[in-house]
């Protein structure tokens, strides 16, 4: 058994400790003494995510009703002074008042603290808020100070300990010997650190791969953060038209289609009829693009995609779900991330064809773009995009890998136009911007 207050002081460790080796060394020190079957839930309590973004759970208890939990124990309500104060911070004076009034306190098992808020969140139906409450009640009853705090703090989903990703990554490095760039990178194609952290203690870091239907961490375009830049015109380039969409990951495995958005988020039930339509496309594969919905020939506000995907038993509106494809990163058994974005993108012409309509015509076509070194080419197909109202252009190198989870340093988004200027050696370049913000 591993006792939960060794996972509240490791988080408490990391609080603390001003050093980030120091950090590291306080979550290495307690993953590297556990046995391998505790390392999932262990290394997911420490993170704060208690499962996979893609899975369709959700805990379903927010600040409010935590707030009304911790008042409920405490026998005092919530009192207007704990409005707005850390709910951790409450969860631990309510259980040392307890304790100091009982002159009892014991630890709780680490499973069991992840097992029951796996178990408030399978909680459905009538009676459901009664019952998740119950449950939390029960953890918070049995819990030390310490550990009061930080199931808590792992309710909301908000650890406060500075224990991210990339700290995460050297944790689980220096606990197994794997280097922490690896780990970042298996992080990057499978994002979970519960399956991270056995395959680092397996010594199977190497072969976490890219493969429907777990999605990977989205590549971030590189931008200018409100400054404009210069982008010289030496060699051809891509430029992909952007249209202002939803950017998601569409997956198919044998007979199944899995949608997710840039978080991670499974969306697939709301899309079932573009899922449908992703159907008749052969293989395996994953399909970067943007999911857009198109009325009338137009693009739909954000916020109608942001409605939709978020639908739940309503009746949908008129406007047609459709999928601007725009980049291939695995296809029948092979990764495609470390090739060039050009071969990936002649791959996934190819992959369409026969499937792929018209732009905003069809449920399932091909981003439009334009290969060129020519200045005024681009000008012209940037002004044309702004001018129906799209999001500009993805200027992508064509020998650019995709990296997970990292920001490209060649593919930069475009939406902006500074005008054009001389150039080195008579080339031009065009004077691009693009505001804060993806």
């Amino acid at each position: 058994m591993l006792p939960y207050i060794e996972v509240a002081r490791a988080l408490e460790a990391v609080r603390r400790e001003e050093r980030r080796d120091d950090k590291a060394e306080a979550v290495a020190s307690l993953l590297r003494s556990m046995l391998p079957e505790m390392l999932r839930p262990t290394a997911r309590l420490l993170s704060g995510r208690l499962w996979p973004p893609w899975e369709s759970r959700e805990m379903g208890i927010g600040p409010e009703i935590l707030g009304e939990v911790i008042g409920e124990l405490s026998g005092r309500g919530r009192s207007a002074e704990s409005e707005g104060s850390d709910l951790g911070d409450l969860a631990f004076m309510m259980v040392q008042r307890r304790s100091q009034q009982t002159l009892t306190s014991s630890s709780t098992d680490a499973h069991q603290v992840y097992d029951s808020l796996r178990q408030i969140s399978d909680q459905r139906g009538p009676g459901s808020l009664s019952r998740k409450k119950s449950i939390l009640k029960g953890l918070l009853l049995n819990a030390t100070p310490l550990e009061a705090k930080y199931i808590a703090r792992t309710v909301l989903g908000r650890m406060m300990v500075g224990l991210g990703p990339s700290l995460m990554a050297d944790a689980i490095g220096k606990a197994f010997s794997v280097e922490a760039a690896q780990v970042e990178r298996a992080y990057a194609l499978l994002p979970d650190f519960g399956i991270v952290a056995l395959s680092a203690y397996r010594g199977e870091i190497f072969e976490v791969k890219l493969a429907p239907p777990n999605p990977a961490r989205f590549m971030l375009f590189g931008q200018n953060r409100g400054q404009d830049f210069p982008i010289r015109m030496e060699g051809k380039a891509a430029y992909s038209v952007r249209y202002g969409g939803l950017r998601v990951q569409v997956h198919k495995l044998n007979d199944q289609v899995f949608i997710y958005t840039s978080q991670l988020r499974n969306v697939t039930s709301p899309l079932d009829d573009l899922a449908e339509e992703v159907m008749r496309i052969k293989g395996n594969f994953i399909m970067e693009g943007e999911f857009l919905l198109v009325h009338g020939g137009g693009i739909s506000p954000r916020s109608d995609m942001v409605g939709r995907i978020n639908l739940k038993g309503r009746s949908k509106d008129l406007a047609t779900p459709s999928f601007a494809a725009s980049d291939l990163l695995y296809l029948d058994g092979r990764e495609m991330i470390d090739e060039g974005y050009g071969e990936r993108r002649r791959l996934l012409s190819r992959w369409l064809k026969g499937v792929a309509g018209e732009p905003l015509s069809s449920k399932v076509f091909l981003a439009e773009e334009k290969v060129s070194c020519d200045p005024d080419e681009v000008m012209e197909l940037l002004r044309w995009s702004l001018d129906r109202g799209f999001g500009g252009l993805i200027m992508r190198h064509l020998d650019g890998r995709y990296t997970p989870g990292s920001r490209s340093r060649a593919d930069v988004l475009i939406s902006h136009i500074h005008g054009t200027i001389p150039g080195p050696h008579g080339r031009s370049r065009i004077v691009l911007g693009h505001p804060s913000g993806d």
